[in-house]
């Protein structure tokens, strides 16, 4: 090898290197070392999960009448192990839908929550951090739940008629939710957002519907955003001013899905659907300034910002497993959090 040879191999790799470093950009020291709610799945649980999905959609090998074979068919025992059968409700759910955990971030240390049922889902932190607040189907119907972190105690927070599949922390005591009942005439569904009052009082429906959900409080409580079904059936991000008299103010923010709100109130991240799949974008409450905020070649979204701004936390789509990364908040750099197993619905 001539040294010019040698020159080039050598800078070659301290370009390789340095890009390496650009693309991670920062340690796991770096991080918050708040502790950050999900849904998890072992690695098993997660091998399973794939296998469950793929067979579920595997089309079927056996011969049809008339010598042709139905693309669209099933073999019955595929779908019954894909819809559990054989399994408790516990076992599918956890196998499916993973199991709420807690998750050290600078250590990827997991803790399974011992009070937590297959299928819980977290959704908020309250402002001090020792509550959160997570659905879960304990009864007939889902409703929103509150652990306490320093007693360990579980209460619940709704209880009125309907399923309540999402919500948040507001200001005084006040909870959002989204509420799933059935039509007046019985044809179908809707889903609003509900405000509870001051201290936990009576709630008052502040969305029209027919599919609202997924409420997020500003932090300095004068708005709620949450996503609804828009136009041409898009997913579409909605802020209300709650602190308006009258009928609440309602103002279109954009396309997109799975809203959080930065710590100082600055900017939504969420998810939008762009020609290359779903990405994490930022854009201010006003509806002005989006941005996409970095690029990869993944599914992005459920993103949750870091207590200290400085982060976003997402899941992203690889090959049928959801793989939890965390991604500095402007951008530029990018990694793996949970090497471990499956992440969802990370809340931090």
């Amino acid at each position: 090898m001539s040294a010019l040879s040698g020159r080039l191999v050598v800078l070659g790799l301290l370009l390789v290197l340095g890009l390496g470093c650009v693309g991670a950009g920062f340690d796991l020291e770096d991080l918050s070392d708040e502790p950050l709610a999900m849904v998890y799945r072992n690695r098993e649980e997660s091998e399973r999960r794939v296998e469950i999905l793929e067979r579920a959609r595997e089309p079927s090998r056996t011969r049809v009448q008339g010598g042709s074979y139905d693309a669209n068919y099933m073999r019955v025992e595929d779908g019954l192990e894909a819809l559990g059968f054989g399994q408790s409700r516990e076992e599918k759910a956890a196998t499916l839908l993973g199991k709420m955990a807690g998750m050290e971030p600078r250590t990827e240390s997991v803790t399974t929550y011992d009070f937590a049922l297959g299928g819980d889902r977290p959704f908020d932190w309250s402002a001090d951090r020792k509550r959160l607040l997570f659905r879960s189907l304990r009864g007939h119907e889902i409703q929103l739940f509150e652990w306490n972190r320093e007693t360990g105690h579980v209460r619940a927070v709704t209880s009125s008629p309907g399923s309540h599949r999402s919500g948040c922390y507001g200001p005084d005591g006040r909870v959002a939710y989204s509420k799933h009942v059935p039509t007046a005439d019985g044809s179908g569904y809707v889903s609003r957002i509900w405000v509870t009052a001051a201290g936990g009082g009576l709630p008052r429906a502040v969305s029209p519907g027919p599919s609202d959900a997924m409420p997020i409080w500003s932090p300095d409580g004068k708005q709620l955003v949450y996503q609804t079904i828009g136009r041409g059936n898009r997913a579409a991000l909605v802020a209300i001013d709650l602190d308006t008299e009258g009928d609440p103010v309602r103002r279109p923010i954009g396309f997109g899905r799975d809203p959080a709100f930065s710590p100082d109130g600055q900017w939504i991240v969420y998810s939008a659907l762009t020609r290359d799949g779903w990405k994490l974008f930022q854009v201010h409450p006003s509806g002005l300034g989006k941005r996409a905020l970095g690029a990869s070649s993944r599914e992005e979204h459920d993103p949750a910002v870091s207590p200290d701004g400085r982060f976003v936390v997402y899941v992203a789509d690889d090959a049928e497993r959801q793989k939890l990364r965390v991604r500095s908040f402007d951008g530029t750099g990018d990694r793996p959090l949970l090497l471990d197993g499956d992440g969802a619905s990370p809340v931090w």
